[in-house]
């Protein structure tokens, strides 16, 4: 079969339009098959999702000095914001350990009772020397009966904060929570004092 000149221009152009179309092709299918492989990817990639943040404030500006007086961490409750869920690893709450945690939990609360009754007032006396102070015995009471009513929370705060078995010592383990909570019950009477009105008696 003969074909004319403008035939043979004809299927030479329609010939490399084709191979231009391919080349088209397969660069578009390159590019396909890497947004494949990047989507696989990011599939795959852990995804860290953060649904909620949450402040907790657990200090205040002090303007005026009346209300209770709050030992411990939290201002208001200690079970509040510290609400702590103590995980105790290998180790389960059975009605053994709950017994042992009764157990101290009623001597600490007698022993810190005690400390209430005989020594705070003389600590109050001691540390109202040293901020310059003159409370009346009123003023004693009322302090030492606001700590008396969040010394439990303070206890059981502590006591569940480590793990108890049959072969630990009540004895040092209940040293130990009276130590924290005396030091707790001190610590917040000097910051209570150092804050109270000079002009106050």
């Amino acid at each position: 079969m003969y074909y004319n000149a403008d035939t043979m221009q004809y299927i030479q152009q329609l010939h490399q339009y084709v191979q231009h179309q391919d080349k088209k092709i397969q660069q578009l299918t390159n590019i396909i098959q890497e947004l494949r492989t990047d989507v696989e990817r990011i599939k795959n990639k852990p995804v860290t999702n953060i649904e909620r943040i949450e402040y907790k404030f657990d200090q205040l500006k002090v303007e005026q000095l009346d209300g209770t007086l709050n030992i411990g961490l939290n201002p208001t409750d200690p079970e509040q914001i510290d609400n702590f869920d103590v995980q105790q690893k290998g180790i389960n709450v059975n009605g053994v350990q709950q017994q042992l945690r009764d157990q101290l939990f009623k001597q600490c609360s007698q022993d810190v009772n005690q400390f209430l009754n005989q020594e705070c007032a003389g600590f109050i006396q001691q540390a109202e020397k040293h901020y310059g102070l003159s409370l009346d015995d009123p003023h004693r009471k009322h302090i030492i009966e606001d700590i008396r009513k969040q010394i439990d929370s303070r206890i059981q705060y502590y006591i569940n904060g480590q793990p108890l078995t049959e072969q630990d010592s009540l004895l040092e383990k209940k040293q130990e929570i009276l130590s924290k909570v005396k030091q707790d019950v001190e610590n917040s009477i000097q910051h209570f004092l150092q804050h109270f009105p000079k002009d106050t008696k």
